[in-house]
C-alpha cells in the first residue's frame, strides 16, 4: 500500500516537532538543574566569606576605610567583590570594592538578621547581616567561634548592617555551560525544524510539480484525440450541412419534413462549432507577443462581442504591452460572452485594463449568481460546464493562451455579487 506525501508530511513535522520540544525541555532542564547547582556553591560560599568578613571586622577597635579595605583584599580571592557598611539610616557608612550592576532576585531569609539574594545564573549573590550588638543573629552565631570581644562593650557594628556582594567563578563556569547546553539545545531544535520546513516546501513543490506534469500529459492526449475527432468529423459535417440547406431550399414553407430538416441544419452548426472549438483547443497554443495598445485590443473585443452593454475601463491602462493582440482578443471575447451568458438580463458588463506594477491585468465582471464556490480553478478545466449548450473548452482555451504568454487566469465571486476573471500577463515571459 503505498503512503501519501501528504501522511508522509504530517508525520515527519510531528516527529521533528516532537523532537525539537524534547531538545528543548531536556536543555532547560539542564540549564534549571545546574544553575540550583551554582546557587548552592554560591550559597556556601558566599556564607563562609560573610561570616569571615564579620569576624575580621569584629576583632577590629574601630571601623575605617582602611579597616575595610584590608578585609576587602583579603577576601577578594575568595570571591568577594563588594563590602559595605550601611548605617541605621540606610545609608552607606563606608564601603569598598567595586559594585557590579547586577539583577537580583527575590530575597530569601536565612534568619531573622540574615537574608541573601541571587542572580538569575546563580552565579552572584548579595547577603546582607542587621547587626544588634556588634553580632549577628543567634543562627549565625552557633556556626562561628566569636572573638573574645563578644559580650563585652558595644562595638561600632552595633546597629548597623553589613553588605557582602560575591561573586562566584566555579558557579559562573556552570552557569556558562549550562547556557552552552541550552544554546546548544535550541540550535537543534531550530535546525530540525527548518530541515523538517525545506523537506515540507520541496516534498510540496515535487507533488504539485508531479500534477501539473500529469494534467500537462492529459491535457497533450486529450488535444492530439482532439484535433483527430475534429478533423474527422468536420468534414462529414460540412457535407451534411450542404445537403440539408440544398434540401431546405427545395421544401416549400408548408411541407411537413422541413421542421425536422431545420432541426438537423441547426444541430450540425451547433456540432460545427462545437468541431471549431476543439481544433482550437488542440492547437499548440504558441503566442507571438508584440509591443500592442491594450486599451485598443479591449475595444476591438467588445466589438466582437456586441459590446452594448458593456461597460470600458482604460484609464490606467499602459500605451503599449507586449503580448499577442489576436490571441488575447479571443480570450477577452469568449471571457465577455461567458460573463452576458451569466449575466440576468438588462445588467451591464464590466471590463478594466489597467498597469500594476510590472504586469497588465485585465477585469471582467458579470451580475449574475456566480461561481458555485469550490469551482473556482475547476471552470477552467476541458469540457467541464453548467450550461445546457456549452462546449466547456472556452475558458480552458483561454487559459492556454494565457499561460502561453507566462501568465495567469483566476475567477472568484464579488462581493456584491456577480463573478470576476482576472487576467495577468507579465512585462516578460519567465527566463526571457
Amino acid at each position: 500500500m503505498r503512503t501519501s506525501p501528504v501522511y508522509l508530511r504530517w508525520g515527519l513535522l510531528f516527529s521533528s516537532s516532537a523532537m525539537a520540544a524534547v531538545l528543548i525541555a531536556v536543555g532547560l532542564w539542564v540549564r534549571a538543574g545546574v544553575v540550583e547547582a551554582a546557587t548552592s556553591v554560591t550559597r556556601g560560599q558566599t556564607i563562609a566569606i560573610a561570616f569571615a568578613g564579620r569576624r575580621a571586622l569584629r576583632l577590629a577597635e574601630q571601623l575605617t576605610q582602611p579597616v575595610l579595605q584590608e578585609v576587602m583584599d583579603e577576601l577578594s580571592a575568595q570571591g568577594l567583590r563588594y563590602l559595605e557598611i550601611l548605617g541605621p539610616d540606610q545609608l552607606t557608612h563606608l564601603a569598598a570594592g567595586k559594585r557590579e550592576a547586577t539583577r537580583w532576585l527575590p530575597v530569601e531569609q536565612l534568619s531573622p538578621t540574615v537574608q541573601i539574594a541571587f542572580d538569575e545564573d546563580g552565579a552572584n549573590a548579595r547577603l546582607q547581616m542587621n547587626t544588634v550588638d556588634g553580632v549577628v543573629g543567634a543562627k549565625a552565631q552557633k556556626l562561628l567561634i566569636d572573638s573574645p570581644k563578644a559580650g563585652t562593650d558595644a562595638h561600632p557594628l552595633k546597629g548597623k548592617q553589613v553588605v557582602f556582594e560575591v561573586g562566584s567563578s566555579s558557579a559562573r563556569r556552570l552557569a556558562w555551560r549550562a547556557d552552552v547546553t541550552l544554546a546548544v539545545s535550541l540550535m537543534a531544535a531550530g535546525t530540525l525544524m527548518g530541515l523538517s520546513a525545506i523537506f515540507w516546501r520541496i516534498s510540496r513543490n515535487a507533488e504539485k510539480t508531479a500534477r501539473q506534469l500529469e494534467h500537462d500529459r492529459q491535457l497533450k492526449v486529450l488535444g492530439q484525440m482532439s484535433a483527430v475527432l475534429g478533423h474527422e468529423i468536420r468534414n462529414p459535417l460540412a457535407s451534411l450541412k450542404g445537403h440539408v440547406q440544398l434540401l431546405l431550399e427545395k421544401l416549400p414553407g408548408d411541407h411537413s419534413g422541413r421542421k425536422g430538416a431545420e432541426v438537423v441544419l441547426r444541430e450540425t452548426i451547433r456540432l460545427e462549432e462545437l468541431s471549431r472549438h476543439v481544433l482550437e483547443f488542440a492547437r499548440t497554443g504558441s503566442v507571438e507577443r508584440e509591443d500592442a495598445d491594450p486599451a485598443a485590443m479591449v475595444r476591438t473585443a467588445v466589438e466582437s462581442a456586441d459590446g452594448s452593454d458593456i461597460r470600458i475601463e482604460v484609464r490606467n491602462a499602459p500605451p503599449v504591452w507586449p503580448f499577442d493582440s489576436r490571441r488575447m482578443e479571443e480570450v477577452l471575447v469568449n471571457l465577455l460572452r461567458n460573463a452576458r451568458d451569466a449575466s440576468t438580463p438588462g445588467q451591464p458588463i464590466d471590463v478594466k485594463v489597467e498597469g500594476q506594477s510590472s504586469s497588465l491585468v485585465l477585469e471582467v465582471r458579470d451580475h449574475g449568481e456566480g461561481i458555485v464556490p469550490g469551482e473556482e480553478e475547476r471552470v477552467f478545466e476541458p469540457f467541464y460546464t453548467r450550461r445546457a449548450k456549452g462546449t466547456g473548452l472556452g475558458l480552458a482555451l483561454a487559459r492556454r493562451i494565457v499561460e502561453g504568454h507566462g501568465g495567469r487566469i483566476s475567477a472568484h465571486n464579488h462581493p456584491d455579487g456577480g463573478a470576476v476573471f482576472t487576467v495577468s500577463l507579465p512585462l516578460r515571459t519567465q527566463g526571457v
